[in-house]
């Protein structure tokens, strides 16, 4: 059966969109690679620094992942649905979001540069994040990697992405044989940052360049802010709250190596929630385009899409409730034995995150992002409030309770006190029913899957 899905997106002129289902592929490959890859080298400099040390390189670099998401305003979503839905515009899309992120970027660097004598509570969690947030300025490119998903064209995306992490890989691993100080492994991360966007800009050159006409136009910014606006208000609240909590629990919790434990914990957490944005970005464009031509088959999608998200949350939680700890001191070392606690109830967050990026990137394609503000103000809200009370007494598990507890009433529990969002999470709603047959949701979803991406 053809349907809108089953039809290529539009791209640029002479160039054949490859199946989604190649696209999923190479997007979830290079995400395996690297939670392997990520995740092994983790635990290895998580085992050479320790856990003092690691958990001020972990504050730093949270602080750098929030300049890196305030350059991007969380107009992502928007920028991913533009060049689906605009393919013709994409120079003018790409132009006008890396004029604006360059100018975030060196705003957001110099800002937190600023303020990394107040925001650090140790001299060296201070060098470390006067290093890192000046990823913020690579990142600024982040809309030339989100052309090559959109379009269907990941795998040149992933050969070069995945280029410069091996080399970053064995980098560091001499790092670690040299026994590097903290700094270096710093330096590195910003280098590796900088030479993966610079290779990706170099790539779209070379193959597409002479396709687009690069120009910032003022009216495209000032669409995005005016539709994105409440994006803005989302990265500040939200982003803030989940990347200070490192920083947080280094400078509120009793002992130092508190910070480490909760570093570690969410190097694999961050690396599976990261998962469904992958898919996210794979599908949005599909089902964007299916909904103007068989909404019906589109709302089937949106609930398939919302069941599978959170069966795949629970069983994820399931699994590393029953293996963490064994598994977390046997790959970190005894050292960080107090993690395997902290990763378990943040795991189990897991089931509100896919389901809220699943409900996120759906309003964002009907144009009611704002509807996510509430939930994002009271995450924001209660996490903080919880950690302040908390972690001066339970340290790292403290805020691993105030993330994990925040989520899932700024999720669920908001939804079901304002209407408006009530309305518009019946689809999360119900998948709690398909709870009750996994079984079910795992067929239906591999049939509609399998018919989708199939030509």
């Amino acid at each position: 059966m053809s349907t809108a899905l089953d039809s290529p997106l539009n791209v640029p002129p002479g160039r054949n969109q490859p199946k989604a289902a190649h696209n999923i592929a190479w997007l979830i490959a290079e995400r395996g690679l690297k939670a392997v890859g990520g995740v092994s080298m983790g635990i290895l400099i998580a085992r050479h620094l320790g856990p003092e040390h690691y958990g001020s390189y972990g504050a730093a670099i949270g602080l750098a992942t929030l300049a890196k998401e305030g350059v991007m305003l969380g107009f992502d979503r928007m920028i991913r649905r533009d060049l689906a839905s605009r393919p013709g515009d994409a120079g003018k899309i790409i132009g006008s979001s890396v004029s604006l992120g360059l100018a975030l970027a060196f705003a957001v660097a110099l800002g937190l540069s600023a303020l990394a004598g107040q925001l650090a509570p140790d001299e060296e969690t201070r060098q470390l994040t006067l290093i890192v947030v000046w990823m913020a300025l690579p990142q600024a490119f982040f809309s030339c990697e989100i052309w090559f998903e959109s379009v269907g064209q990941a795998r040149p995306l992933v050969w070069t992405r995945n280029a410069v992490w091996i080399l970053s890989l064995v980098s560091r691993v001499a790092l670690v044989l040299c026994n590097a100080r903290v700094t270096t492994f710093a330096i590195m991360a910003l280098a590796e940052w900088a030479i993966t966007y610079g290779a990706v800009v170099w790539l779209l050159r070379r193959l597409h360049g002479h396709e687009f006409a690069y120009r910032p136009e003022r009216t495209q910014i000032r669409a995005w802010f005016r539709e994105g606006w409440p994006a803005v208000l989302m990265v500040i609240l939200g982003s803030t709250a989940d990347r200070i909590m490192v920083m947080a629990v280094k400078s509120l919790a009793p002992n130092i190596a508190e910070a480490g434990y909760l570093n570690a914990a969410l190097r694999i957490t961050e690396i599976w929630w990261s998962i469904s944005v992958i898919v996210a970005a794979v599908l949005l464009p599909r089902i964007v385009s299916q909904q103007k031509t068989n909404p019906v088959r589109a709302e089937q999608a949106i609930q398939l899409y919302a069941n599978a998200s959170l069966l795949v949350g629970f069983i994820a939680a399931t699994a590393v409730t029953l293996t963490a700890p064994f598994a977390v001191p046997l790959l970190f070392g005894p050292a960080y034995a107090p993690s395997a606690l902290v990763m378990v109830i943040l795991f189990w967050s897991g089931p509100v995150v896919f389901s809220a990026i699943a409900r996120s990137q759906f309003w964002v394609t009907r144009g009611k992002l704002i509807l996510d503000l509430p939930s994002v103000s009271a995450i924001t809200l209660l996490q903080l409030t919880l950690t302040y009370l908390l972690v001066p007494r339970y340290g790292a598990i403290g805020a691993a309770i105030a993330m994990t507890a925040a989520q899932w009433f700024g999720f669920y529990g908001i939804a079901l006190i304002v209407p408006a969002l009530r309305r518009a999470s019946r689809a999360q709603f119900h998948a709690f029913l398909a709870l009750i047959s996994p079984a079910a949701t795992i067929r239906f979803l591999h049939t509609f899957v399998s018919g989708m991406l199939t030509k």
